[in-house]
């Protein structure tokens, strides 16, 4: 969803962030659970705005160290931009086949000492999309400029009705992505088999619940900002496929991922963010140690959260 953030806010806002110590003394991390403690967050770097102008998803490497796969929202190019965890480009997949009809989120996994990335064309602002899909390409060796087909392109629906979704996560050990309704209240957990046929329709996992909601006040004076700002914008799972992150414009939330159906699934730990426009991007590092935050206003810097070890 594009909305901007006013050009007299830019200068202000990397300021904010580059003069770090005010901002992380003004910032908390709160956690109700020992395994999910986190630092305040930290200034890592800011995307080069050419490349990522509306920075929408993220996910580690699991080929390149140190490296991650991001990704605009719909109507830009087609396109993967690889980079590090200063938010420097250091390459491009130009995607072939397929348009970004509305990318949202990109995932990765390996199955048999594969790497795998998934993109997730799933955002649906107006409720009027018939199918979605999920691009699926093995991850290139070198890294450097390629172009790349997806080696398939999952057609799913939904069985019923239509819903924006911008989450989207994937664990070739269980072999199924995982994605996150964004507008419903309690957001929707659904599942879906990697190897499902197309036209199949994901599975309802669980519901978030006790993800803070905006109270009235917010609502009344922060216009659509108040509105929007507990929606589900973006998630990843931790690398040992346990912990799941989920992110809205006011908070990261972290959940244990079930095997089977369960009725709702409550926070383990929650993150209060700093003032980010439009935070749409998160994604675990390799070891599981850092968390990454962008957002999909440019230019706006990458934060980093690093796990405080028991």
């Amino acid at each position: 969803m594009k909305r901007l953030v006013p050009a007299r806010l830019r200068p202000a806002l990397l300021t904010l962030f580059c003069t770090g110590p005010l901002l992380l003394s003004a910032c908390q991390a709160t956690s109700e659970s020992a395994v999910q403690r986190w630092s305040e967050p930290a200034f890592a770097g800011i995307p080069d705005a050419g490349k990522l102008g509306e920075l929408s998803g993220m996910a580690r490497s699991n080929r390149h160290d140190g490296i991650f796969w991001a990704m605009n929202d719909g109507d830009n190019a087609a396109e993967l931009v690889a980079i590090d965890a200063q938010a420097k480009t250091r390459a491009t997949i130009q995607v072939e086949g397929v348009r970004n009809i509305d990318w949202e989120d990109v995932a990765s996994y390996e199955i048999d000492g594969r790497s795998y990335l998934a993109i997730a064309d799933t955002g649906d602002n107006g409720g009027i999309r018939p199918e979605l899909f999920i691009h699926i390409f093995e991850e290139p060796e070198q890294l450097a400029d390629v172009t790349l087909k997806p080696i398939r392109s999952l057609r799913f629906r939904w069985a019923d009705g239509a819903r924006d979704v911008e989450s989207m996560m994937a664990s070739g050990q269980r072999g199924r992505f995982y994605l996150i309704s964004k507008k419903r209240v309690p957001a929707e957990l659904f599942t879906l088999a990697m190897d499902a046929a197309d036209g199949s329709s994901p599975e309802l996992l669980s519901v978030l619940d006790g993800i803070a909601q905006p109270d009235a006040k917010t609502m009344n004076t922060k216009g659509d900002f108040g509105r929007y700002r507990a929606q589900i914008t973006g998630a990843d799972l931790e690398p040992d496929g346990q912990v799941f992150a989920v992110l809205n414009y006011q908070q990261i939330n972290f959940f244990a991922l079930p095997e089977r159906p369960v009725p709702a699934l409550k926070p383990l730990a929650t993150i209060t963010l700093p003032w980010l426009p439009q935070a749409e991007a998160i994604g675990y590092s390799a070891d599981g140690d850092s968390l990454f935050v962008g957002s999909e206003q440019a230019p706006t810097p990458l934060i980093r959260f690093d796990r405080i070890q028991p």
